[in-house]
């Protein structure tokens, strides 16, 4: 689709990613004159497809290096996707100064150039992983934050200095975003839905530990749907707002999710161990964003088993446990 879009500039941080690569290819559909930066530490593979597409420029760089920024942040940018970060609860642990940097110092440096370049818009990706734990409740983007990872805290400390930063231009959006899932050019297989279908698969066998806990999840698919919607949406109404991204139905405790990977691959054996190896849990609300900006979802945990399953068994992912597959491996 040529036209509207054509002569707007995005700059997407991280565009070479797990979720940066699906949304690259989804704004160059749509006409959209895109940047991406990258340090492609995992390759270039993520972007083969349109590599060469006349409206996509790549910047090599590290969102750590001033140098770097100055380079991708220009008055032609007209909004700015930040998604490049040290994702993950465990390949933030591991190297937590670099994190630090990575996510929250990296992230305010990059917010105050769009701030002096005259850009409009300016979206920042988070995560429910900033609400923890919890019980019971449901939580929606006025809810208590209780983080239990480096990764949430650098996130949080990220949110709130971008929206004290960008008080009048750009107009900040903050989206956090459910636990991600699905096929991308940029695959992962530590993802606990592409993990599970892997290992089901692969083993024949699964084991959760616990299984009480509650996550949200969203299709790698439906998140790049929502940064685009937030694009074209009218500047006031998505202006110094915050959006969980998903859907309330798609909430999950984790020994659903082995019912379902087991409909999907019958001959699995789900094995549940009381010993609960990760503490997150939390339910979350997404009716702000399907009452303010009309989102919804158009993927559910069942369809990304499917696919990804068809992937593996059509040889297309030759072998899921290729470590380029992998932010972390432990």
């Amino acid at each position: 689709m040529e036209g509207k879009n054509e002569d707007k500039l995005v700059l997407v941080t991280g565009g070479g990613g797990y979720l940066g690569s699906v949304l690259i290819g989804d704004l160059l559909n749509q006409g959209y004159k895109v940047r991406l930066f990258d340090n492609f530490m995992y390759g270039l593979d993520s972007i083969a497809n349109f590599i060469n597409h006349p409206n996509l420029e790549v910047i090599i760089g590290d969102i750590r290096k001033n140098e770097d920024l100055k380079k991708a942040v220009s008055n032609d940018v007209d909004s700015v996707v930040h998604l490049a970060a040290i994702v993950g609860d465990p390949a933030c642990a591991i190297q937590a100064d670099v994190a630090v940097e990575t996510n929250f110092i990296s992230a305010i440096r990059l917010a105050r150039m769009c701030r002096d370049n005259d850009i409009s818009r300016f979206i920042f990706a988070s995560t429910c992983s900033v609400y923890g734990a919890s019980e019971t409740e449901i939580l929606d983007e006025d809810s208590n934050l209780n983080p239990i990872s480096l990764y949430a805290e650098t996130k949080i400390d990220a949110e709130k200095d971008i929206l004290v930063l960008l008080d009048k231009q750009p107009a900040p959006t903050i989206l956090r975003f459910g636990t991600l899932y699905g096929l991308s050019p940029r695959m992962r297989f530590d993802l606990v839905i592409n993990y599970f279908t892997k290992k089901a698969l692969k083993d024949k066998e699964l084991k959760i530990f616990g299984g009480e806990q509650w996550r949200p999840f969203l299709h790698v698919s439906d998140a790049a749907k929502a940064i685009q919607l937030v694009l074209e949406s009218p500047i006031e109404k998505i202006n110094r707002e915050i959006f969980n991204v998903g859907s309330t139905n798609e909430n999950y405790q984790m020994k659903e999710i082995g019912e379902i990977i087991k409909t999907c691959i019958p001959d699995v054996i789900i094995n549940h161990i009381k010993e609960i190896k990760d503490k997150r849990s939390y339910r979350v609300s997404f009716d702000k964003i399907e009452r303010t900006l009309g989102f919804n979802t158009s993927m559910t945990v069942r369809d990304g088993i499917l696919e990804i399953k068809e992937a593996i068994e059509s040889g297309k992912i030759a072998n899921p446990d290729d470590p380029k597959y992998y932010n972390y491996h432990g």
